[in-house]
């Protein structure tokens, strides 16, 4: 790899007046050439470049763990810069197109750290400014995420939509919560902005009544959890590797060099994974060694609005686009078609069957926070399936209605918004409004993703996936997969309890045909507890 760079430059200790020019490949190396800094084109378009932060050491390989530009590529023309007020700033064609705002702060000089934190120090080297505080879509061992930061994915290239991963904070609680964004432009389409909101469709272990700092943490041995505490004397581990002895604590503060490449990324597809360089047969590679989502299917806007549906290996996820909507751009994702879908613009009295009708859409559930709820009709307002569709229909503000069973009795949910994406569901019916004259052929297209160990098995609609909820029906001595709501309906939403065990609870349940089954839930959060439930399911 070529380290073109001013002499001044070469060395990770970076003065005032420095500066990287993106038409030179000119980049700032780490002392022992572990991390560099500098400008790589873009992977869309060579004509465009992107500053970040990659593993300098892999021949060919930049993997972004920082960058301040991913969704703003630069010109040829861009130039980074540690003007002489200490301010970091990327300039294209004299635009700011970002900047530490650091001036004035009496910045003395920059580091390119061996632990790929970019810094800027004072005189007395204390850090005014680091990359490790302003993540992006990475998270390094020993790099702190805390209640105030989050990691964000690229945002998609055909909406705008992305993820996070940051602390849910609840009046006496938080937990890491994977959360799916809505585009900002979507906030102009509702007339009422309450419901306009976004959908957490993963969460790790809850964490109550705590004093102290709480901080979530990679450390060197592959372990990532939330240490919390006056002292940071306590930890929950999302993720325990094996052999991680000196446990997640020894992360905090700790700055020493690698001698193990990991990455935990927040992917442009929504799941958290974590990656280690290894060697594969005499090649080395990233290798997935965890992820937070094993179904793909689990993640809320995976398909845009459209419907997620697995193949036979279910692993890889293709997307199907409801009625009223088509696919958007390369990752064929579903998104509103204005003209074939719609509502009332001169009140409610005007939606009557000659402007709209419902399209039916069998066995598909679907993902949708609180604040898109019209209305929740019992079986007394719907006696049969169709008029859960007539309930859409005969309400302006209704985009879609969502059928179902609990405990044999119809329910219907009445949606002013389809956001987030739908999943196959043989115990629901989804209905869509449309205008008349639309017409709907449901196409999917591949949208492969896939994952390896994860804890979100667990479909909800109105609330998130939480992490170490995994509930299998063992019928006929063969495992079958369930979404969580249906268990949540089958089970009567967990209320008869048949017994305990190590990992989790068992409760009374009956499929529609009045069959008895046993569901075991995972109830627990141990190292090594799901994994050893998992192989106890599916080896009866």
């Amino acid at each position: 790899m070529f380290l073109g760079c001013f002499c001044s430059c070469i060395s990770s200790e970076i003065g005032l007046g420095s500066r990287l020019l993106a038409s030179k490949d000119q980049v700032w190396v780490s002392d022992n050439g572990t991390f560099a800094m500098g400008f790589t084109p873009s992977n869309t378009d060579n004509h465009l470049f992107t500053l970040g932060i990659w593993f300098a050491r892999l021949p060919g390989d930049r993997t972004f763990v920082w960058s301040p530009n991913r969704n703003s590529p630069t010109s040829q023309e861009a130039i980074l810069e540690l003007d002489t007020t200490g301010n970091l700033i990327l300039m294209d064609k004299k635009i700011t197109i970002w900047t530490s705002n650091t001036s004035n702060e009496n910045v003395e000089s920059a580091t390119m750290s061996e632990s790929g934190n970019f810094i800027l120090h004072n005189i007395n080297n204390h850090p005014i400014w680091q990359s490790f505080s302003q993540p992006s879509d990475t998270l390094l061992p020993n790099q702190p995420l805390t209640v105030s930061s989050e990691l964000t994915s690229a945002k998609s290239s055909s909406h705008g939509g992305y993820y996070t991963l940051k602390m849910l904070q609840q009046p006496t609680s938080l937990s890491l919560a994977l959360t799916y964004n809505l585009p900002e432009t979507y906030q102009s389409l509702y007339e009422n902005e309450s419901s306009y909101t976004n959908y957490s469709y993963w969460q790790g272990p809850e964490i109550s009544n705590v004093t102290g700092e709480v901080i979530a943490v990679l450390d060197q041995a592959g372990s990532f959890g939330i240490v919390y505490g006056d002292s940071s004397d306590g930890a929950v581990y999302v993720y325990k590797n094996d052999n991680d002895d000196a446990g997640l604590a020894s992360a905090i503060h700790q700055s020493t060099p690698l001698t193990v490449l990991r990455r935990l990324t927040l992917e442009e597809n929504g799941n958290l994974r974590l990656y280690r360089w290894e060697d594969v047969n005499g090649s080395k590679q990233w290798v997935s060694q965890w992820a937070a989502v094993s179904n793909p299917c689990d993640i809320g806007g995976i398909c845009g609005n459209g419907v997620c549906k697995l193949d036979r290996t279910k692993t890889n996820a293709s997307c199907t686009c409801l009625p009223g909507t088509s696919k958007v751009g390369r990752d064929g994702q579903c998104y509103e078609n204005s003209s074939l879908v719609g509502k009332c613009t001169n009140g409610k009295n005007e939606n009557k069957s000659s402007q709209f009708k419902i399209s039916m859409v069998q066995q598909t559930n679907y993902y949708f926070s609180e604040s898109s709820i019209i209305a929740n009709y019992s079986e007394n307002d719907v006696s049969s399936v169709s008029k859960c569709g007539d309930a859409c229909l005969s309400d302006c503000d209704c985009v879609a209605s969502v059928y179902g069973l609990n405990e044999e009795r119809p329910f219907c949910w009445v949606l002013r918004s389809l956001s987030f994406g739908g999943f196959e569901d043989t115990s629901s019916t989804l209905f869509v409004k449309v205008r008349p004259n639309s017409s709907w052929t449901p196409e999917g297209k591949s949208n492969s993703s896939s994952d390896g160990m994860g804890s979100a098995k667990e479909k909800a609609v109105i609330i998130p996936i939480v992490l170490g909820m995994i509930a299998l029906i063992i019928l006929l001595c063969a495992p079958m997969n369930f979404t969580y709501r249906a268990l949540q309906i089958r089970t009567s939403n967990f209320s008869q309890l048949l017994g305990t065990g190590g990992f989790g609870s068992v409760y009374k349940g009956s499929l529609g045909d009045g069959t008895l089954v046993a569901v075991k839930k995972l109830d627990k959060i141990l190292p090594h507890g799901e994994k050893e439930f998992i192989t106890e399911a599916f080896g009866l």
